[in-house]
């Protein structure tokens, strides 16, 4: 009997304990929509799209280059004996294969600087966002498109309110 008094008595002041204690402060950000809507981070996806465009424009004129080339060997290949034909298709299949190694070159050099270029953005707003958090009590901020979060309410997103956070942030690093 005492036994049983004894885990009652636990059970009832640990769920009135329960009861007391205060939720757990949670909220999500959209660290994407952060990086595009935040003034560093337009500036970092407006170089971003700069080279984009260099490096774009470098592999269409080498595609031009090399229809050019093809339409031009169409032309004269029943002109050209066995042997130059061969040697023409030698040279086309190596233009394409440096085309090729241009296209995954560009895309390695696109990810580079993509990394380098969001490195100092997502150093500072983990900064910005840990602060936050200890200020405001958060017990634990998701990231809203990461896997497992499948529905947030609007009321614990806070994207627009780092955003705002983010930018004084900046401002005060320029000051």
């Amino acid at each position: 009997m005492k036994r049983r008094a004894f885990w009652l008595g636990f059970l009832f002041f640990w769920f009135w304990g329960m009861a007391w204690a205060a939720p757990p402060k949670i909220a999500v950000i959209d660290l994407q929509r952060v990086v595009r809507s935040s003034e560093a981070g337009k500036e970092a996806m407006a170089k971003l799209q700069a080279k984009f465009q260099s490096l774009q424009k470098k592999l269409e004129a080498k595609r031009k280059e090399i229809e050019a080339f093809q339409q031009e060997m169409q032309k004269k290949a029943p002109l050209l004996s066995e042997e130059a034909r061969a040697e023409k298709q030698r040279e086309y299949q190596k233009m394409v294969r440096e085309f090729r190694a241009m296209q995954e070159d560009a895309q390695f050099e696109m990810k580079e600087a993509e990394k380098k270029a969001l490195k100092p953005i997502f150093k500072d707003l983990e900064k910005v966002i840990r602060q936050m958090a200890q200020k405001e009590g958060y017990d634990l901020i998701l990231e809203k498109n990461m896997p497992g979060v499948y529905w947030a309410s609007p009321r614990v997103d806070i994207t627009q309110k780092v955003i705002q956070l983010y930018n004084q942030y900046r401002q005060a690093q320029k000051k």
